[in-house]
């Protein structure tokens, strides 16, 4: 049972990446444009904290060494909001354009991608926290829909990266520690992630109901 549920939910993340990216050539080819293109790149960063949860969720299969497990979890979040990031490529729609229709899509397709990617990769993390370290974990989805909203804003209009927590941190953290004096980043970061642990929390109603 758990197999084929798994196999079921892998299969639907893979159509919609196969969809996302064939959208996007798809333009390339008729447009002759690049404009898009970027959109494959964001859809392979969101991909990484999923497929990375994956790994967690199969080793747990095995005996958990909690030390590498606290790592990897941490290596997942800090790309985590690579994934809800792609909800925000929207604001990207020309509507005066003559294939607007055809963005609009092409754009919708990503971004729910990017939300199944967060919403599967968090609630493997929750189930990975929970395994290893035989705890309640109800915080966890919360304080991580919350820490994807700030990654969120970090990436969307400070342009940091996952990757500046390693080539540029002092940087990174001083304009966090800049940034959440303002009304403006708490707005965003409260909204965005209570967004997101409300579609969990409307995803795994859902799964427990049925199952």
């Amino acid at each position: 049972m758990i197999t084929k549920k798994m196999t079921k939910q892998q299969n639907a993340v893979l159509m919609l990446i196969i969809m996302s990216s064939f959208l996007v050539l798809l333009r390339v080819q008729i447009t002759q444009s690049l404009i898009f293109s970027f959109m494959l790149w964001n859809l392979f960063l969101a991909i990484i904290p999923y497929v990375i949860s994956e790994y967690l969720k199969l080793y747990k299969m095995k005996r958990y060494i909690k030390i590498k497990t606290a790592v990897t979890i941490v290596l997942c979040v800090l790309f985590l909001p690579n994934a809800p990031y792609m909800i925000t490529d929207l604001i990207h729609l020309n509507t005066k354009s003559p294939m607007a229709w055809y963005d609009l899509l092409l754009l919708f397709c990503c971004a729910t991608t990017g939300l199944l990617l967060t919403v599967l990769t968090i609630i493997n993390i929750k189930h990975t926290a929970i395994a290893a370290w035989r705890i309640k974990a109800g915080f966890l989805i919360p304080l991580i829909c919350f820490l994807c909203g700030f990654g969120v804003y970090l990436g969307r209009f400070l342009r940091f990266n996952s990757w500046d927590i390693i080539t540029s941190p002092i940087s990174l953290v001083k304009r966090s520690i800049q940034t959440i004096q303002q009304a403006e980043v708490w707005s965003f970061t409260i909204g965005f992630g209570m967004f997101i642990w409300l579609v969990i929390t409307f995803y795994s109603s859902l799964y427990e109901t049925k199952h």
